[in-house]
């Protein structure tokens, strides 16, 4: 798993309603048998728009949909045991100083 890869959510619980998560783990980190992770949800699920500094609208984690937005549930970290042989969907490591800017509002409010 690398930093700011998106991976199908293969929990058969969880899934309908966070289809995807996003590696948010620094790679440095890699001898973890854990990873730190954020949930995508579809944003056509939100009634209100969500606040764009703290949970950043991401497209293109579906090839035949690049223009399904999903939201970066930042709020929502989790920490997950490192998946077996999961194969990333996408990276968004185009999107790096979103998703760092997301995480800093989270911790620092700025």
């Amino acid at each position: 798993m690398a930093q700011f890869d998106v991976y199908e959510n293969l929990d058969a619980d969880t899934r309908e309603a966070y289809p995807f998560f996003i590696d948010l783990q620094n790679d440095l980190l890699h001898d973890l048998n854990t990873r730190v992770v954020a949930p995508l949800v579809l944003k056509q699920s939100f009634k209100r728009a969500p606040i764009q500094a703290l949970c950043p609208v991401v497209r293109g984690i579906r090839a035949h949909d690049s223009n399904e937005e999903f939201v970066v549930m930042t709020h929502q970290l989790a920490s997950i045991p490192l998946p077996a042989n999961q194969v990333p969907v996408v990276s968004l490591k185009d999107q790096r100083y979103v998703l760092l800017n997301a995480l800093d509002f989270l911790i620092t409010g700025s």
